[in-house]
């Protein structure tokens, strides 16, 4: 009996204090997962700080461990070197000399043959890094188009035929019709000047006067001419009035649509692939080995697409921000980009598409006796927005609107501008040509009313009138040559005498 209860107490001491001692947490130095901390401030067990360091400590307390660092031998988180042989922090892990190793590892089907994976601390998606293109310059040519734009083309030619038309009906009504002021001229009613208020000439004037609201200096006297003028000012008032109001629309979305057009061209690789924009990537990271291995109809077209590459993401930031084109993306893990993205001014954003992304996990022998107490306290983590307080911390960029919330698309809608077409102006035309028609008919009815009514009684009036006058001028022809023969008579006796 004693010998048992002996035995029972060495295996409890044993089992604490193998549960006492730190576990070994194998990783690599990289910004901001971890980095060394030259001034130890922190104590024996702080000569690091970071993501990994923060994340640690929060595990710890949930899964009751103490830990150490301990940087990988050969600097990376490891490559499979040969089928089943790894280098890094995973071969460091295979070979039991680290407890798990902790860093931004990303969960493959390749290292999950040969480890374990925790459950994914981080989830990252990638990232397209572009420049926002400002202070673009104008071309000439748009210059001088602008005041044009607000119409389309098809507005104004119809703009024009409408003044030819109303132009040539008001010419050929004030011609014809009976009580404009040509006839009144003619008939002596009214002076030569008024008479020629609308010749050809003059017609074309009234019309494109009207148009421009400048007035004008005598009205049709007619009721056709009068109605067709009326319409012809509606038609004048809508179209300068949307005119007026559509320019001003343009004048202010002019300075800085070009550039949201531009920034929010490409909101997903399916954007980006059908774009003409240049990129790059880090040689020999995860976005390359996507690219040149995933069979992904994206993968495909990006790899067609054609690709340059730099050393690391810092380096390829620094390209994209130097571009003088403003014509190249770099395309990473967008985790990483938003914290090299905080050392830099807000002239770079970056486009996130959560179709594609990595996840990072602890790696984890496979026969660990720990896996289910971290997955549970990550889990934990995660549920009470630890896990996201920490991102926010280490990788949320100093300039707003660095990168787009796919999840609030009306965020990112430009402006619209819309330029007015035909149907826009298919109620002022209609209204136009109902005027023009009206016009046109009530013309016709006054010519009738004229032809059938007034001039007969003005025919005779005239025939009247020169009866009178015939008279009157027979009258005084006769007294004019009593007057002559009585002067001729009185010559005549003197002579004599």
């Amino acid at each position: 009996m004693e010998r048992f209860v002996y035995w029972v107490l060495l295996v409890y001491t044993i089992l604490q204090s193998s549960e006492a001692a730190p576990l070994t947490v194998s990783s690599v130095l990289t910004s901001p997962f971890l980095m060394e901390v030259k001034n130890d401030e922190f104590g024996d067990n702080k000569t690091y700080r970071g993501y990994i360091i923060d994340l640690l400590d929060e595990v710890k307390k949930k899964a009751n461990f103490e830990y150490r660092i301990e940087i990988s031998p050969d600097g990376t988180f490891g490559r499979e070197l040969t089928p089943g042989n790894w280098s890094g922090t995973i071969n460091e892990v295979i070979q039991k000399r680290a407890a798990f190793a902790a860093g931004p590892i990303t969960i493959t089907s390749k290292r999950a043959k040969s480890v374990d994976f925790s459950t994914p601390f981080l989830t990252t998606p990638f990232g397209i890094v572009l420049q926002k293109p400002e202070n673009i310059e104008e071309t000439v040519e748009h210059r001088l188009l602008r005041i044009w734009a607000p119409l389309k083309p098809s507005v104004w030619m119809m703009i024009f035929i409408s003044f030819l038309v109303t132009s040539i009906i008001l010419y050929v009504v004030s011609y014809f019709n009976p009580y404009e002021w040509r006839r009144m001229s003619h008939d002596r009613e009214a002076t030569l000047r008024e008479g020629e208020s609308f010749t050809c000439m003059n017609s074309f004037w009234f019309a494109i006067s009207a148009l421009m609201w400048q007035g004008y200096v005598r009205a049709p006297r007619s009721i056709g001419g009068r109605i067709i003028v009326m319409f012809w000012w509606l038609f004048a008032i809508i179209s300068i009035s949307c005119y007026i109001a559509n320019l001003s629309n343009l004048l202010k979305l002019e300075s800085n649509t070009k550039s949201i057009e531009k920034i929010v061209a490409v909101k997903n690789f399916n954007d980006f692939v059908n774009s003409d924009i240049p990129y790059i990537i880090t040689k020999g990271g995860a976005m390359e080995e996507f690219i040149s291995k995933s069979e992904a109809r994206i993968a495909r077209q990006l790899r067609s697409k054609g690709y340059g590459t730099v050393n690391s993401i810092k380096e390829g930031l620094e390209k994209v921000n130097d571009e003088p084109t403003q014509a190249l993306a770099f395309i990473g893990e967008s985790m990483m980009i938003k914290y090299y993205l905080r050392s830099y001014s807000c002239k770079l954003y970056v486009v996130e598409d959560p179709s594609f992304y990595r996840q990072y996990a602890l790696v984890l022998p496979k026969d660990s006796t720990i896996e289910r107490r971290l997955n549970a306290a990550i889990s934990s983590l995660d549920e009470v927005g630890i896990l996201n307080d920490m991102y926010e911390r280490w990788f949320s960029a100093s300039c707003r609107g660095i990168s787009f919330d796919l999840s609030r698309p009306e965020l990112y809608e430009v402006p619209k501008f819309f330029v007015l077409d035909v149907g826009h102006f298919s109620g002022a035309m209609l209204a136009l040509a109902i005027g023009l028609v009206f016009g046109g008919l009530v013309t016709l009815i006054e010519y009738i009313i004229y032809k059938y009514a007034e001039e007969p009684e003005k025919e005779k009036s005239k025939a009247k009138r020169k009866a009178r006058l015939g008279v009157q001028q027979e009258a005084e022809i006769e007294g004019a040559s009593d007057s002559a023969n009585r002067l001729l008579s009185g010559n005549k006796s003197t002579t004599t005498v």
